[in-house]
């Protein structure tokens, strides 16, 4: 996990609940892991009670390859930072369509960190998943991602 990342300083942590608590677990340990529903085997994101599909209430996670292309992103101004007209703080908030899933496409609404300004990030860049500690220890991450070349 990189030191150097592009999000605001004094973000709170997400809530942790054994309904997502896998996903934070295995954004720590390098791996990108949604939901499938064990019965129809539709990936789902964020991770819900119930299939968006079959309605089945069985699921487990599943490790995706991590990577994805960027869906949608907006530009919003960092009040934790000093920026200059010419080159204003910002951060990224990104829409991500996940590789590797089966169903509907898996979307994730995440950080692409090695962003800094609007000229770097594009509706159609690929990114590859670069986790972002919280919490107290180093067992939870939030799945950020990073521009592949």
């Amino acid at each position: 996990m990189s030191d150097a990342v592009n999000r605001p300083a004094g973000m709170p942590d997400p809530v942790v609940a054994p309904i997502n608590e896998g996903m934070w677990r295995a954004a720590a340990a390098g791996r990108l892991d949604v939901q499938r529903c064990a019965s129809c085997g539709a990936h789902r994101y964020p991770p819900t009670d119930g299939c968006y599909r079959c309605g089945s209430v069985r699921w487990d996670w599943s490790t995706l390859p991590g990577t994805g292309t960027v869906y949608s992103y907006i530009w919003v101004p960092d009040r934790t930072r000093t920026g200059t007209p010419e080159a204003p703080a910002v951060y990224n908030v990104a829409v991500v369509t996940l590789e590797g899933t089966e169903g509907d496409p898996a979307r994730i609404l995440s950080n692409v960190i090695d962003a800094w300004s609007p000229d770097d990030l594009h509706v159609g860049d690929r990114v590859a998943l670069a986790p972002v500690g919280f919490g107290d220890g180093d067992d939870l991450a939030l799945p950020c991602f990073r521009m592949l070349s």
